[in-house]
């Protein structure tokens, strides 16, 4: 079994495909959500909107790590 990661662990460890677009979508929603704050007639409540959700989906991204183990043994376990 694999011996759980520390946060800074997850950080650093490589992530799956899904999860990198699902990163760079998050980013794109704050930095939209970020510059729209600055145009008049624009409701700050939606840019506070895009810029939580924005930064939650690329958090919770960034946490996702590839499995280096697989979850099932073997079928064919030759070391008995």
């Amino acid at each position: 079994m694999q011996k759980p990661l520390t946060p800074i662990g997850r950080l650093l460890s490589d992530t799956p495909a899904f999860f990198k677009r699902a990163q760079f979508l998050g980013l794109g929603l704050a930095g939209l959500g970020s510059s729209l704050a600055g145009v008049n007639g624009i409701p700050h409540e939606l840019c506070t909107v895009l810029i939580s959700v924005g930064s939650t989906i690329a958090i919770v991204a960034q946490f996702a790590v590839k499995q280096s183990d697989p979850l099932t043994p073997p079928l064919h376990d030759e070391t008995k």
